[in-house]
């Protein structure tokens, strides 16, 4: 009984963190919520929500069955490392070697992609040969947000985000 309740108490401790930081403005309680529920779901949620922002992106862009397939698969990646640190979902990528530094180098290059829209490429301070590049796509609209992806290349791996800012506002990662 006891090992059946140790979800429940994990589970319990995360909403309270959660709606801790909520509380200090951080990010929307219902935001942190769905990210704690996809990142504690795992693989099958990163695939599920990488397969919906496929689909959007599918009839926004004229994607072939091809393309949508290939793009499930890095929005998957995509939002695992963006909103899970990697996890489950970007095992056995090259994503998943990036250290703490090279995560944060990359999440800059990434940031600074976003507000100029032009490639920058980054690399994993504590392990140079890790070297990726953020290109931008053209920003689009979404309801009163203004939405971008960046395809980040890292090795032969492919992730893609999707981030939305409202008017005057910063870039958040968008799930769907």
């Amino acid at each position: 009984m006891v090992e059946r309740s140790r979800p429940v108490l994990v589970l319990t401790v995360a909403v309270a963190m959660l709606a801790s930081q909520a509380a200090e403005g951080q990010t929307s309680l219902k935001q942190k919520m769905a990210i704690a529920a996809a990142c504690a779901g795992g693989a099958y949620a990163g695939a599920k929500i990488g397969e919906k922002i496929a689909q959007i992106e599918a009839i926004r862009r004229n994607l072939s069955p091809q393309q949508v397939a290939s793009y499930a698969r890095a929005f998957t990646i995509g939002f695992a490392v963006a909103l899970c640190g990697g996890g489950a979902m970007a095992a056995n990528t090259t994503f998943s070697k990036l250290t703490k530094r090279g995560k944060e180098a990359r999440e800059k290059e990434i940031r600074t992609a976003l507000e100029d829209a032009q490639p920058h490429t980054y690399a994993d301070p504590d392990n140079p040969s890790l070297k990726g590049t953020a290109t931008p796509q053209p920003t689009f609209v979404e309801g009163d947000q203004e939405c971008r992806i960046v395809e980040d290349q890292l090795a032969s791996d492919q992730a893609l985000i999707k981030y939305c800012r409202p008017p005057n506002g910063t870039w958040t990662v968008k799930m769907v």
